[in-house]
């Protein structure tokens, strides 16, 4: 669990920048909380530079995408992969606006934060 911490804080400076476009769903001490505890899923890149924090219960959730926006598509593919190898009939995703243009040609689409069916 120690390694799963300072890999949190390690990441927590790109995790706060995106948390702060949840409208206050999420703080970094309540998804912290659900990280440590095994709840919640950390998830970084190859280069370090983007991480993606998810849950994965009824769907696929992703909570936080920050970092480089190639390497998030990549990790999105991935990502997509997996969560329909896995059984999950979709993702769910919150976040800024924008994800909401960048994600509409990868099947996602605006329902109460952003889902792609899978």
């Amino acid at each position: 669990m120690q390694e799963t911490q300072l890999k949190l804080e390690h990441y927590r400076p790109l995790i706060e920048k995106a948390l702060a476009h949840t409208g206050g769903a999420w703080t970094w001490d309540a998804l912290a909380e659900e990280v440590n505890s095994g709840r919640a899923f950390l998830l970084p890149s190859k280069s370090g530079k983007s991480v993606v924090v998810m849950q994965a219960v009824r769907d696929l959730h992703i909570f936080t995408a920050s970092g480089d926006l190639e390497e998030l598509m990549e990790m999105e593919a991935d990502l997509t992969v997996m969560a329909s190898a896995s059984g999950y009939d979709r993702m769910t995703m919150q976040g800024r606006d924008g994800w909401k243009r960048v994600l509409k040609s990868r099947g996602w689409k605006p329902e109460s934060g952003l889902v792609k069916e899978l």
